[in-house]
């Protein structure tokens, strides 16, 4: 059985895959959640936080090395809106008709 870290290379290139994709839009979608703006670097510091789960839970271990990964991934992409991360202020967003 191979360790969960080396799988973490599995999600940390997911990761990158995706957000290759998405930056490559000329005008990426932003997601709101309850008016709120939410960056993917906060799902990545999330995710991240999966690998405290090593051990407590019954998850295989390649599952939590690649949650590691993918979490790691979307942070690094997303380092430039650190500042932005958490502060959950609400925005005006506009409704369509």
């Amino acid at each position: 059985m191979l360790p969960w870290f080396l799988f973490s290379g599995v999600g940390f290139t997911a990761a990158e895959l995706l957000a290759h994709y998405w930056n490559s839009k000329e005008n990426p979608a932003k997601v709101y959640l309850f008016g709120r703006r939410v960056h993917h670097g906060e799902i990545g510091a999330l995710l991240s936080l999966s690998s405290l789960l090593f051990g407590k839970v019954s998850i295989p271990a390649a599952a939590i090395g690649i949650l590691l990964g993918l979490g790691g991934g979307l942070v690094k992409d997303d380092l430039g809106d650190i500042k932005e991360w958490f502060r959950f202020k609400r925005i005006k967003i506009m409704k369509r008709l």
